[in-house]
């Protein structure tokens, strides 16, 4: 066996990879940035499986409050929060860069720094589930859930340094 694993451990190694993408066919095929969806009348991204998120302008408006002009292109939107069952039960993490992961922070209310202050935060924002459900409740358009382990989000996740 040339890569160590039985048989049957690499057959639901790949099932399991399967399911997830299966299960995943609704988030986003590319993000967009919130100047460029602020321009739009109608703002909508393609999903994984062709459907289209649509994204509400109320919300859009609501996040531009939050987060300083200059910084709008580079906050990538739909926030992906994905539930990591790798981590343990409700953990879920924020899909995306240091902006995604600062913004999200300030949605919740857990961070007064300013987006000049990005270099503080190194860490790996880890949520649980009342703070999702809050950010679900105050921008439901922005948010899409995921779910997934850490190998599988290899090639999502950018990596930090």
């Amino acid at each position: 066996m040339a890569s160590g694993k039985h048989p049957m451990d690499r057959a639901l190694d790949a099932l399991m990879s399967y399911e997830l993408r299966r299960l995943n066919n609704h988030l986003p095929k590319k993000k967009r940035r919130l100047s460029e969806l602020n321009e739009l009348t109608d703002p909508t991204i393609e999903a994984v499986d062709g459907s289209l998120l649509l994204l509400k302008t109320v919300d859009l408006q609501e996040l531009a409050k939050i987060v300083p002009k200059e910084y709008w292109d580079r906050v990538q939107l739909p926030f992906v929060i994905m539930r990591r069952t790798d981590l343990g039960r409700s953990i879920f993490t924020v899909v995306g860069g240091r902006f995604e992961e600062l913004t999200v922070q300030k949605i919740l209310g857990n961070t007064t720094d300013g987006f000049h202050e990005l270099y503080k935060h190194r860490e790996q924002t880890f949520l649980y589930r009342p703070e999702v459900t809050e950010l679900v409740m105050k921008l439901p358009s922005l948010i899409v859930i995921g779910f997934g382990v850490s190998t599988e989000l290899a090639d999502y996740v950018p990596r930090r340094d």
